[in-house]
């Protein structure tokens, strides 16, 4: 497909009046864009389901489980920066079809795997290619949209990025109940294909025409950096926080990451732009985000174990269960795009934030012996106020890029916010697993030592003790149910009071003003 009649846009170049207006065909690009994200969010979690299923036919142990899930995540965690680094340097367009066509060409590998290192080897290249889409599709938004249309388009991308998580185990289970496990990534092809062909034909290429000079020692200190954090962070569930595995790696990361900012404020040619951080329209949306990242993870990362180790949900029923979410979501944010340019992000953010609050508390009244209400309440409550929240805070935060580094600035918020929700899963998990320890001490005492020794580690576990048990097992049962939701329980209450902290501190850092002045490359940003 011809691809050279759609005109380059510098972005260091004063504002046209395409601009002012909006590119004509920018809901044509919003469409690729938004399915570019939803199929690469999508992938963090259409796999999970399919675990069972890769073991027996791959032979893949635990520990190889364990690197076919997170070796995508890891991956594209640690590049989000440099792809948005190379997309302002050589072209936005241009390196979102490249991390595109690198993610679908994985897929199709990884779907024809034939073991486990071949599949851990396709996941991480396909890491590769989500790192360029994900602050690439977002950084082209203000370079196709005006500033009065922004709202709207960054809340469908928001409901994209938002409802590829809850909506991956649906997928995921569909799939597996009438195909084989390589039918989960071969999914992604024809998905992908068409917004790859969609990008390329609508999408104009735009880039930073006179880009700075990178210190190239800065960018492998952020790089491996990032990586410690985040491998030492995905360690957490694995072998807990005093393992070696997981300081060692989270120590040095840190240590790096410290090193990357010292280098930053000495070097003449920094990273990453300094008027990012003294950006208030940057840096509090971006924590916004980041926060909310750690409370929606955690969440997902409690119930959907709950419903199939317990009450035996399939993988196909439990993504239809974690539906409220995503759809509520998606209404929060339409709701959002109209209202948050009239109320501001000093009342619109916190306002979404403390509807989330009151989702969480509706989790205290899960019982075993609970309908779906209780869950169907949190899911839905919650998934309005994190709709509602979320666009707004990232609208003013795309508004508050200067032009030239569109994509860095958006790697930056992204790159946060996924660390900061790998740390989510971690804390909270670490909640739940103490509690649910916790409660089965008594339940496993009489149990020989390799029965008592499953049955206290997970809920798994004690399901799986419990029925080779016969009907004697059905005290142990009810106990680990009552035990893990103690855990849920707990972790619903930080979620409530970390929401709660987030709104309050959001409502006296953030501006009044929903939107803040795009300025130039040589301008100052608004704050």
């Amino acid at each position: 497909m011809a691809t050279s009649k759609i005109p380059s846009v510098a972005t260091s170049a004063p504002a046209s009046t395409e601009a002012q207006a909006g590119h004509p065909r920018r809901w044509w690009i919003l469409a690729a864009l938004a399915l570019s994200l939803l199929v690469v969010g999508l992938d963090a979690t259409v796999l999970n389901v399919a675990l069972s299923d890769i073991s027996r036919a791959l032979g893949a142990s635990t520990t190889e489980l364990q690197w076919i899930v997170n070796g995508y995540g890891l991956t594209s965690a640690v590049l989000l920066i440099p792809a948005g680094l190379v997309g302002d340097r050589l072209g936005r367009r241009r390196v979102l079809a490249v991390g595109l066509g690198i993610f679908v060409a994985a897929s199709a590998v990884g779907a024809l795997a034939q073991n486990p290192t071949e599949l851990i080897a396709a996941r991480t290249v396909m890491g590769i290619g989500a790192a360029a889409v994900f602050p690439l599709a977002l950084s082209i938004i203000p370079t196709v949209f005006a500033p009065a249309q922004r709202p709207k388009a960054v809340a469908v991308m928001t409901a994209a990025m938002g409802v590829g998580m809850p909506l991956g185990p649906l997928v995921g289970g569909w799939l597996l109940d009438n195909f084989w496990w390589g039918s989960t990534l071969l999914f992604n092809v024809p998905t992908v294909a068409v917004a790859l062909a969609a990008g390329l034909a609508f999408i104009p290429d735009s880039r930073d025409l006179s880009p700075r000079r990178v210190n190239p020692f800065g960018l492998l200190l952020t790089v491996g950096g990032l990586t410690g954090v985040v491998y030492g962070i995905t360690q957490v569930p694995i072998d807990g926080w005093g393992a070696a595995s997981t300081l060692v790696p989270l120590c040095g990361g840190v240590a790096l990451l410290v090193a990357f900012g010292v280098v930053e404020a000495r070097s003449a040619g920094p990273l990453l732009d300094r008027r990012l951080m003294g950006s208030r329209l940057f840096v509090w949306p971006t924590v916004a985000t980041a926060l909310t990242s750690f409370v929606m993870m955690g969440l997902l990362f409690a119930i959907p174990l709950y419903l199939q180790a317990y009450l035996g949900d399939s993988a196909l029923v439990t993504g239809l269960k974690l539906m409220p979410m995503m759809l509520t979501l998606v209404i929060g944010s339409a709701i959002s795009s109209r209202l948050g340019p009239r109320l501001g992000l000093r009342v619109i953010v916190p306002a979404g934030l403390l509807v989330s609050s009151v989702g969480f508390l509706a989790l205290l009244g899960i019982t075993p012996s609970s309908d779906y209400w209780p869950l169907f309440a949190t899911l839905a409550v919650t998934g309005f106020g994190f709709g509602v929240a979320m666009p707004p805070a990232m609208a003013a935060m795309l508004d508050s890029l200067p032009d030239g580094v569109q994509s860095t600035g958006t790697a930056l918020n992204l790159s946060v916010r996924q660390t900061v929700g790998a740390l989510g899963v971690a804390v909270l998990g670490s909640i739940l697993t103490a509690a649910y320890r916790s409660g089965m001490d008594g339940p496993v005492a009489h149990l020989p030592g390799a029965a008592a020794s499953a049955a206290r580690d997970s809920l798994g576990g004690a399901v799986a003790v419990a029925s080779r048990l016969g009907p004697a097992g059905n005290a142990l049962r009810d106990a680990a149910g009552s035990a893990y939701l103690d855990g849920v329980h707990g972790v619903s209450l930080v979620c409530f009071a970390a929401a709660i902290v987030i709104a309050a501190a959001m409502a006296i850092v953030l501006p009044r003003r929903a939107q803040a002045p795009r300025t130039t490359a040589a301008g100052k940003m608004g704050a």
